[in-house]
């Protein structure tokens, strides 16, 4: 397999468009010292996507799915989500570098322990980031949700990841 360059609009095709695999890493640092007591300081995960290097500047429409675990030694709480809303690309997706706005609306299903009752909740984030040189993004986020069991799973996280395809 040829790595991706940066020049490239995205070897996988969805309705038309073409994106980009991305993979890296994320950090999440709960909100609230109580949960962090519980759960840890922070949390690191793999990212897994798929983005778009090649999307004009302006208003459209950002996706967001995903999943996390929160823990540190003894209790863990999972999280997955979907969501959407709008984003603001300030410059085209072939500069140097593309910083962007999302905020979205996304749908939280979490359990705050192995064979506990998953719990749905509403939720909304908003994403502040860039690409950069094509190949890399950059973002930082704030995930808010309604307290589950009187647990605050609101956090903020930073994420890495590198186009790999």
């Amino acid at each position: 397999m040829v790595p991706a360059g940066a020049d490239e609009d995205g070897r996988i095709g969805i309705f038309g468009h073409h994106y980009s695999l991305i993979a890296g890493a994320s950090m999440f640092l709960p909100r609230e010292a109580a949960t962090r007591s519980i759960y840890g300081e922070r949390t690191f995960a793999p990212v897994v996507a798929l983005w778009s290097f090649n999307t004009p500047s302006g208003l459209g429409l950002a996706w967001d799915f995903g999943a996390q675990r929160i823990r540190q030694d003894g209790p863990r709480a999972d999280l997955a989500r979907a969501g959407v809303g709008p984003r603001f690309l300030f410059a085209d997706g072939r500069a140097d570098v593309a910083p962007y706005v999302t905020v979205r609306g996304d749908v939280f299903v979490a359990r705050l322990d192995r064979g506990a009752a998953w719990r749905t909740k509403p939720g909304a984030n908003i994403e502040l980031g860039a690409s950069v040189l094509r190949h890399l993004v950059i973002s930082g986020r704030y995930d808010a949700l309604p307290r589950i069991d009187g647990v605050q799973l609101s956090g903020f996280s930073a994420r890495l990841a590198v186009k790999v395809l």
